[in-house]
């Protein structure tokens, strides 16, 4: 963290002023096949039960580095009760603005909250857009980013499906002075013309974007961020799905995998990759 981020998140009692950040290119281009020799190879790839992500995460070492804090999706696994201290369960902004909590992400640097819209009647939290970071240690906010022109291109902001085309926050993290994102919508690919599921590499300092991949990249529930690398993925229903890994200073694919079913969840160990997908549970071995 730099001092110049500090001073940006402005308060009046408990209403906070969030830093917008400007229009990321929306290239549609997708991302081609750099070929192999790349280190990920896939050794072991069983189909799972669908909805038992409980099995999964306990037969991982440690703790995941998250929370959810609403009723969406059926992975009780990681569902949190009671935000960490410091950070809230509502930010409101001026304007009347009312945002709830997402997620939690204990990142590198930071420990980050994501917000979204007011739960709807099955306590569903949507379009999570405002992104806090606090300090780790103290937990003081010490930013508060609103990614709303990432929702979208320009030109498909009156369409009539933004109800599913938003491009959400999906998971972030935060190391060496560098915000890294991931948006994305929730239905097919076609519906925003192949503009979704981006990576974005963001400089803390002057937020500046320094790289943003092709789309169709990243739509998974997190992803890695690895010493000179990143483990992301994308899928979705009968589109193509694939684990991605890519370079972590350029944000360029360095490999893609075919997976028989989209990826949603990547853990690793040492130099085992575990990714969780929506029908299967694949083992990689990372060569590094």
């Amino acid at each position: 963290m730099t001092p110049a981020v500090a001073m940006i998140v402005l308060a009046v009692s408990a209403t906070v002023l969030p830093v917008p950040l400007e229009t990321p290119p929306f290239d549609a281009t997708p991302p081609g096949d750099p070929g192999s020799g790349a280190p990920l190879v896939l050794t072991v790839c069983l189909p799972n039960g669908g909805t038992d992500h409980l099995n999964w995460f306990n037969s991982l070492p440690g703790s995941w580095p998250g929370a959810t804090f609403h009723n969406g999706g059926v992975n009780d696994a990681i569902r949190g009760d009671v935000p960490p201290h410091g950070i809230p369960r509502v930010i409101t902004t001026p304007g009347g603005g009312i945002f709830h909590l997402y997620q939690t992400v204990n990142s590198k640097s930071h420990r980050m909250a994501m917000y979204g819209l007011p739960p709807n009647r099955f306590g569903v939290v949507l379009e999570p857009r405002l992104l806090a970071l606090h300090d780790n240690e103290t937990l003081e906010r010490t930013a508060l980013f609103d990614f709303l022109a990432y929702g979208c291109p320009p030109e498909q902001e009156d369409g009539e499906q933004m109800d599913y085309t938003f491009q959400a926050l999906k998971w972030a993290e935060s190391d060496g002075g560098i915000l890294y994102v991931s948006n994305a919508h929730r239905t097919y690919s076609a519906s925003s013309e192949g503009s979704t599921g981006y990576l974005t590499a963001i400089d803390l300092t002057t937020l500046e974007i320094l790289w943003r991949t092709h789309p169709l990249v990243s739509n998974g529930e997190n992803f890695l961020l690895l010493e000179d690398m990143i483990v992301t993925g994308y899928g979705f229903t009968d589109e193509d799905d694939f684990v991605y890994l890519l370079d972590r200073a350029t944000g360029e694919v360095l490999q893609r995998v075919p997976v028989p079913t989209a990826p949603e969840y990547f853990h690793i160990l040492g130099s085992t990759l575990n990714v969780r997908c929506a029908g299967h549970d694949c083992v990689f071995r990372l060569d590094r």
